[in-house]
């Protein structure tokens, strides 16, 4: 509605100008108009901004847009996902200036909107688009003469540590090395900040390379601290550094990282995330005497003393579920026991009013996992028990949530290993829970293989049906 008034009033006083009244729109009437369409958010508006904007270039040759005019509609079509547009409205604005319409120049807000639009380009080229918008970061002085900021060398980093490119931790590298570079020689040069360090240690995270890595580009933080060029590292940095060292797989890491996340304790540098990405620590799969396990006693102690919530943070969903998990992948007696106490005190929690920890689909799934590899046990009464937990967590499980093709290949693969083959409850329950799986419109190729090697006939049954 403020847009439609907007451009009635701009339309009178270009009509009024006709006239002969002295009432001329300029580049601030325009620039208010489109202005207001961009906020409005809606498709449309990209069509009338285009519109408004012909009309500038075709009947007022001496009214020159301002950079802040198409900042606002690249910003609209960005919102909107038409990158390609995004471009095009900034390849406008460049043809104007080079034409002679001296005020329309972008400025550093411009061509950080262009680096957004060519790092979000389709990606069947995004090797090729990243690298351009690497280059232009170097050369947007003597390109567009504006100095890159911040946000120019982070937009691109990000770009890079999300690119999943075997190359895009040496980019992410090199780029922090010519920021940091610059910033030494140059006082009024861009400076590292949170948001790039996390970026880079990011990428080194998603690709799992050795956690000297992350070491290294985290010691790089600290010099950079200590020689007064940057700020002190912030907390996400620090969580970014864990989980960099978390993520390498390295099995000598484990000490390294309780050693780090206990000095965050004592310097009270550590929040919900500080505590997740430690029990995440606990949760993988380390090497012991007898093969890999995780740690499940250390996350149920950290997850006990989050509960007390003595100036701590209170678990989430997240913790609850990685503690789960931790269990389920352990080598501990009675671990689906365990696993589902855990499921237990996480719905207590939600009841008691932390909405933060209610339980999702994975939660449910943990426990089902936790019971599907228990049978491996010596005892006969630990499958019995663990059975009984697989079968109570899948009926609890619609009450809060529904179940995904996840949930019935756990239950397929826990019936196989805790029910022997003729147990009077075998077919059964498993006949039934098929029947259940298809209701739920959850059988998947995957869970059909995991029905073939436990019930083929019953597998067959139902491809027969399904051919039909």
């Amino acid at each position: 509605k403020n847009a439609e008034i907007a451009e009635n009033l701009l339309q009178k006083k270009m009509i009024s100008s006709s006239e002969g009244e002295d009432c001329v729109p300029d580049s601030n009437s325009f620039r208010q108009v489109i202005s207001a369409w961009t906020k409005t958010g809606s498709r449309c508006a990209i069509e009338k901004t285009d519109e408004i904007l012909n009309q500038i270039l075709n009947d007022f040759p001496n009214i020159d847009p301002d950079a802040s005019t198409f900042n606002a509609i690249m910003t609209l079509n960005l919102r909107l996902g038409r990158v390609e547009d995004a471009i095009s409205v900034f390849n406008k604005m460049v043809a104007m200036h080079e034409s002679g319409r001296i005020g329309t120049q972008p400025d550093i807000y411009s061509v950080n909107l262009l680096l957004k639009a060519m790092t979000r380009q389709r990606q069947h080229n995004q090797r090729q688009n990243l690298n351009e918008a690497d280059d232009l970061v170097k050369t947007m002085e003597d390109t567009y003469h504006v100095h890159p900021d911040v946000q120019s060398f982070n937009i691109v980093i990000d770009a890079w540590s999300k690119s999943k490119l075997p190359e895009a931790v040496s980019r992410a590298e090199r780029l922090l090395d010519v920021m940091e570079r610059r910033c030494r020689d140059d006082s009024l040069a861009a400076k590292p900040d949170s948001y790039t360090f996390t970026s880079v240690l990011d990428s080194i995270a998603r690709s799992e390379h050795s956690f000297h890595r992350a070491e290294k580009v985290f010691h790089r933080i600290e010099k950079l601290f200590q020689d007064g060029i940057v700020e002190r590292p912030t907390i996400p940095v620090y969580n970014a550094y864990l989980n960099a060292l978390v993520s390498s797989g390295d099995v000598d890491v484990l000490d390294r990282v309780e050693s780090i996340f206990a000095n965050m304790i004592t310097e009270r540098n550590a929040n919900i995330r500080s505590y997740n990405t430690m029990l995440k620590a606990y949760s993988q799969f380390r090497y012991g005497r007898n093969g890999y396990f995780s740690r499940p006693l250390k996350a149920e102690e950290l997850l006990k003393k989050m509960e007390e919530h003595s100036g701590i943070p209170y678990p989430d969903g997240y913790s609850y579920t990685t503690v789960i998990n931790c269990f389920a992948r352990s080598i501990v007696d009675r671990k689906a026991k365990k696993a589902r106490q855990i499921l237990d005190k996480m719905i207590q929690s939600y009841a008691a009013g932390n909405t933060a920890a209610k339980p999702q689909i994975y939660a449910f799934n943990g426990v089902l996992s936790a019971s599907a590899h228990t049978h491996h046990t010596r005892f006969p009464e630990e499958r019995l028990e663990a059975f009984t937990i697989l079968v109570s967590t899948f009926l609890l499980l619609r009450e809060w949530t529904e179940p995904n093709d996840s949930t019935y290949i756990l239950f397929f693969q826990a019936c196989e290993r805790l029910l022997p083959k003729g147990h009077r409850l075998y077919e059964q329950v498993i006949e039934t829970v098929v029947y259940s799986c298809v209701r739920d419109g959850q059988m998947s190729a995957k869970v059909m293989h995991a029905l073939h090697n436990i019930a083929p006939d019953l597998a067959q049954q139902f491809e027969k049906i399904d051919a039909k």
